[in-house]
């Protein structure tokens, strides 16, 4: 039944998204700022910043170091010399992201805010960002694009979480929107927003994950929440097991704990097609796995459990979903890695069995962790000349 549902479900948002493939990004260019919040970020953020710099939609970027103690500040003063009055260099105490991303609002000037991570590749040769303010200028008060995978310098781990993440990011919040009237959340990877509008309601740090207890608090006050499918960010990975369970516990501890935040939210359009679905999949997940597994042992021992974990159906599934991800991402590999996708699955599972429910009566997270950065976000173009670029040089060249 959950496979059937899962494929009409493909089946209505493909349609969906292609009927909308003619919808047009918006040319206002150097209309938006952006904000970088940056702790320890020095392996990664020089060629981050090199990217949404030489974006045209990018009025000026503000990066705000939080704290750090390795050498972030240094590279933003690199950035700085090259790119002058463009770039934006905030220093200040540790305060937590939430407190950072407020920081740097009070540098911004343009009416729209484009928010991300210092890990991300935001490419800025496409018009994901056009996009996004095409909804902005549609109605929209704040819009969230997809953060997919980075996956140069990646490990196993992101190449297989790539092979479903974006497909299946693209469907889940579609459907959301569709459904719920809005997205699950605008994530802190890929976000804009009215500049106004931020700066009324603003980023708290009373939960580990600012960007969805923002979300909700907008659709709790009636602002209009869409999503962008054609902007498409790449941040880092978690290239260990250690560092994959500390994020993906953070995620759903506060997950639970922004249900308690927002119980009013439960019972809405936006509750019911929104957030119960996942935690009511998690429990149909969990009973299922137990039974199937139960009954796979007692009927074909050991074994059992690698068919009942790996059901020929499944396998295909995933297989085609891989697929269109290793064509998005030039990367082949990704196509037999899918099936290992069940990985994450039985991994989010776990984490809501020992902490999610927990979280929720008590409203204790963890302390936020920070995985380790790759080298690199992207290389710089060899073409770099550390001028800007006007909008029409930039389009030509890509």
């Amino acid at each position: 039944m959950k496979t059937i549902i899962f494929i009409m479900m493909s089946i209505t948002i493909l349609c969906w998204i292609l009927l909308r493939l003619n919808k047009k990004p918006s040319r206002r260019y150097g209309e938006v700022d952006a904000i970088i919040p940056a702790y320890n970020e020095g392996p990664c953020l020089a060629q981050s910043l090199d990217n949404m710099l030489r974006n045209p939609y990018f009025r000026t970027v503000i990066c705000v170091n939080d704290g750090s103690t390795d050498n972030t500040e240094a590279v933003m003063a690199q950035v700085k010399k090259k790119w002058g009055d463009r770039f934006i260099a905030v220093t200040q105490k540790n305060t937590g992201k939430g407190g950072a991303l407020m920081n740097g609002l009070q540098y911004a000037t343009c009416d729209q805010v484009f928010l991300s991570d210092a890990d991300t590749w935001v490419p800025y040769d496409q018009d994901g960002i056009g996009y996004m303010l095409a909804e902005i200028d549609s109605g929209a008060d704040a819009v969230g694009g997809i953060p997919s995978t980075h996956l140069q310098g990646a490990g196993i781990l992101p190449h297989i979480r790539a092979t479903v993440k974006l497909p299946m990011i693209v469907m889940k919040r579609t459907l959301q929107q569709f459904l719920g009237g809005a997205p699950f959340i605008i994530s802190g990877a890929c976000g804009m927003f009215r500049t106004r509008v931020l700066r009324k309601y603003g980023f708290s740090d009373r939960t580990k994950v600012e960007d969805l207890d923002l979300s909700w608090t907008l659709i709790a006050n009636g602002y209009c929440i869409r999503q962008a499918n054609r902007c498409v960010v790449y941040p880092q990975e978690c290239n260990t097991f250690r560092d994959e369970w500390k994020r993906w516990r953070r995620w759903i501890v506060g997950y639970a704990v922004c249900m308690r935040l927002h119980k009013s939210l439960i019972l809405s359009r936006f509750g019911i097609f929104s957030i119960l679905p996942m935690v009511l999949v998690v429990i149909y997940g969990v009973m299922t796995y137990a039974m199937v597994w139960t009954w796979s042992i007692i009927t074909h021992g050991p074994i059992g459990i690698v068919e009942s974990v790996f059901p020929l159906i499944w396998v295909g599934i995933v297989c085609v979903i891989g697929t269109f991800s290793a064509w998005y991402h030039r990367c082949w590999l990704l196509i037999p890695l899918a099936p290992l996708s069940v990985f994450y699955v039985l991994l989010a599972y776990a984490i809501w069995m020992v902490y999610g429910i927990i979280a929720f009566f008590t409203g204790r997270e963890p302390q936020r962790d920070k995985p380790t950065r790759y080298a690199a976000v992207v290389e710089t173009p060899p073409a770099a000349t550390g001028k800007p670029v006007a909008a029409d040089d930039q389009l030509s060249q890509a």
